[in-house]
Formats: C-alpha cells, structure tokens, sequence
C-alpha cells in the first residue's frame, strides 16, 4: 500500500459556476482537490478521477493525493461579501462538494469546510447542500444548526451491503457508521 500525499495551496476561488448534473445551483464548493477515500485508485463509480482536475496529481493515481486549499474560508468570505453587496447573497444555491470530499480525515487538523460553514453563517445564502460520506460533519453539527433550513446534510452510501462496501469502498466509513450519521442529522433537523 502506497502512502498518500497532501499538499496545501491558495486558491484563487471559491465559488465555481456550476452546469450538467448540478442543475438547480448556481455553485459548486470543494474545500479539496483529489479524495483520501478512493485510496486504491478511486471508487469505481467515482466520475471525477475521469476529469482534468485529476491532472493536478502530476500523474499520481487518483485516491493517493489530496490538495487542501487552504485560504478557501477567506476567499469565500469575499466572494460572498460580494454577492451581498451587488443583491445576490440571498438567491445563490451552493453545493459542496461536487468534486472531493469536504470531510475526509485531513479536516481533522484544517478545518477548512468548517471554515465555509463558519463564512456561510456569516453570509447566508438561500441554500447549501452539504454531500459527504463521513461522520466526521458531525463535528459540525453547532453551525448546520445555525444555518437552519438554508442547509442539507446529504450522505453518501452506495450500497446497504457492509460486504459491498469493504469490496468497492474498503477506505470508507462503515455502512452502520454512516446510517448513524444520517439519523443523527435527521433527528437535530
């Protein structure tokens, strides 16, 4: 088993213009570039491994690396701000993450999604979808509270087979796990 490699960058934006599968929001958010879950090369239904943004592993597989964009909460902070200023703030819909997951273990240490939920409390937009498949968002769970009914949590579970899921997902958090995360959310609203 090969190790995975991390790297931090500035990112030049936050917010990115969204089109195709993602009809109904105007954005898309990724606190990340490249996933720790798909360590063996990549869930095999995973779309993304097939798009230019994986280049940015210089040729690494898929699954091996991940970029943390780590100025994300004050490039959001001012793209929002923005928005507020010219009358837009309360009309944009986000969805984060459509490209990486915003709660793979390296959040543990950079907080970086917590840092664009701390912004999207500062700077409310009319709604924010939430997609991980970890139970780490629990963390979290004192600012989705704040954002209210401006926010849905949604996570990912490809299958309800434990067997399954160790097969194409080994790197991923258990079935159980995540079932325990989805009523944890449901029950705190």
């Amino acid at each position: 088993m090969s190790s995975r490699t991390y790297r931090c960058e500035n990112t030049s934006r936050a917010l990115n213009p969204t089109g195709g599968f993602l009809k109904g929001f105007a954005f898309s958010l990724n606190p990340y570039i490249g996933c720790a879950f798909g360590y063996h090369g990549g869930c095999p239904f995973c779309y993304v491994r097939a798009l230019p943004i994986a280049l940015k592993g210089g040729g690494a597989r898929w699954g091996s690396w991940v970029i943390a964009k780590i100025n994300l909460k004050e490039r959001l902070r001012i793209e929002l701000a923005a928005m507020r200023k010219c009358g837009r703030l309360d009309a944009a819909t986000v969805f984060m993450s459509s490209a990486t997951d915003p709660y793979q273990g390296i959040e543990r240490q950079l907080r970086i999604a917590r840092g664009a939920l701390e912004a999207f409390i500062e700077f409310p937009v009319r709604r924010l979808l939430l997609q991980t498949r970890s139970p780490m968002v629990e963390r979290d769970i004192d600012l989705l509270k704040q954002m209210g009914d401006r926010v849905i949590v949604s996570i990912t579970l490809e299958t309800d087979d434990e067997e399954v899921r160790r097969a194409i997902t080994p790197t991923s958090p258990s079935v159980e796990r995540r079932l325990k995360t989805a009523r944890m959310m449901r029950r705190e609203g």
